[in-house]
């Protein structure tokens, strides 16, 4: 899977004095958060299109990033992290209150489809307007023999 972030989305969480990543760094954390970020949103939105940065929405860059740069965070201050909340304690709150958000539908996603919505506006298509079935062009919806009557036995 392409990177659906880069080092700057990553770096934005950070001041460049506090934490200061590599402009080549690989953001080997990057995979598995996308993995499951996409995974979490996945039954309210169609994630297959989003294979790049340029096709992910906004905002699933930027809980992807938080999730890693709270990573990066841990690893960096490791030795000096103690029971005390931290930024990386922030970031990983907020990172879950927003997948949480988006994945209950109390948080919108602005540039990708909700499926739940497009499923629900779409609606089952029953007699007389289902055209699915129509063989014979001069039948429009509605006409035609029927395909099933009251008494016939099977």
């Amino acid at each position: 899977m392409a990177q659906l972030i880069n080092v700057e989305d990553v770096q934005s969480w950070f001041t460049e004095d506090r934490l200061l990543l590599e402009a080549d760094d690989e953001l080997t954390e990057e995979t598995n958060v996308s993995n499951e970020v996409l995974s979490a949103v996945d039954s309210r939105y169609d994630t297959s299109l989003w294979i790049s940065r340029a096709t992910t929405p906004t905002l699933i860059k930027s809980v992807i990033s938080a999730r890693v740069a709270a990573i990066r965070y841990r690893k960096h201050y490791a030795d000096q992290l103690d029971n005390e909340p931290n930024y990386a304690d922030w970031l990983d709150k907020w990172f879950m209150m927003t997948l949480d958000g988006i994945i209950s539908g109390q948080i919108q996603l602005l540039d990708a489809t909700d499926l739940t919505e497009a499923l629900a506006s779409a609606g089952p298509v029953f007699h007389p307007t289902d055209t699915s079935s129509i063989d014979d062009p001069p039948f429009g919806p509605g006409e035609g023999p029927a395909a099933f009557a009251m008494g016939i036995t099977f």
